[in-house]
C-alpha cells in the first residue's frame, strides 16, 4: 500500500489515498469530487471507494459526484443520515450546497472492511458529530475530527457533543499500539505524543 495526501478547500481538509497496485481508497475526499478524480489520474491510480469520517460538508460534498462517477461511499452507519440532512452535514449553517446522496456501504463499531485487500477496522467515535469514525489500516490511524494534534474537533454542530468526545478520546488514546495518527485537519501525530501534550487527556 502506498498513501498519498493533498489538502483541499477553504477549511484544509485532509485527503489521503491509500493506493493498492492501480486502485485507491479515499479517505475524507473534501468538497471537490472532481478534484479528487483528477489527483488519482495525475498519479497514475483509480478511486474504487472513499471512506468518510463523518459527513460534514467540508469532508463529504465530494460523495456525490465520486458516487456518480462509480466510486463507492462508504460511512458509519450511525452516520448515514447526514449525507441527506444538512443540518447534521452543516451546510445550512454555513449556507453551502450539499447534494444528498445514500451510501453505498455502511459499517458499524468494531467492524473490519475487506476493500482492495486491506482490512480497514472501523471505530465509531461520537462527539465531533453523532457517527464519525476513524480507521486503523496496518499501523496507521485516519482519524477524521475526532483527534488532532494536540486538539480534538468542535462538538457546538447539529449531533455533537463535548462528553462522547472526551469519551472517544479516551477510548483512542487508550489503544494498544502507538499508532501514526492522520487527523482530518492539520499536521500527522501519534497516539503516545496525544497522551502527553493533549490538553483534552
Amino acid at each position: 500500500m502506498k498513501l498519498f495526501h493533498t489538502i483541499s478547500g477553504n477549511f484544509a481538509v485532509n485527503t489521503y489515498y491509500l493506493v493498492v497496485g492501480n486502485d485507491a481508497i479515499v479517505i475524507d475526499g473534501g468538497v471537490d469530487g472532481e478534484e479528487v478524480l483528477s489527483y488519482a489520474r495525475t498519479n497514475g491510480f483509480t478511486v474504487k471507494y472513499m471512506l468518510l469520517t463523518h459527513t460534514h460538508f467540508d469532508h463529504a460534498t465530494s460523495a456525490k459526484y465520486l458516487q456518480d462517477n462509480g466510486v463507492k461511499i462508504v460511512v458509519s452507519a450511525l452516520e448515514a443520515d447526514g449525507l441527506q440532512d444538512d443540518d447534521l452535514n452543516a451546510s445550512n449553517y454555513f449556507g453551502l450546497k450539499f447534494e444528498h446522496l445514500t451510501p453505498d456501504i455502511t459499517f458499524n463499531d468494531g467492524e473490519v472492511l475487506d476493500l482492495l485487500g486491506l482490512k480497514i477496522k472501523c471505530i465509531i467515535t461520537p462527539g465531533h458529530s453523532k457517527g464519525s469514525s476513524c480507521f486503523i489500516v496496518d499501523n496507521l490511524l485516519f482519524s477524521g475530527d475526532t483527534l488532532f494534534n494536540e486538539g480534538v474537533g468542535r462538538f457546538d454542530l447539529k449531533g455533537g457533543s463535548g462528553r462522547a468526545l472526551l469519551t472517544s478520546l479516551k477510548r483512542l488514546l487508550a489503544l494498544d499500539f502507538n499508532y501514526t495518527v492522520y487527523p482530518g485537519h492539520g499536521e500527522a501525530t501519534s497516539i503516545e505524543h496525544e497522551k502527553i501534550y493533549n490538553p483534552y487527556v
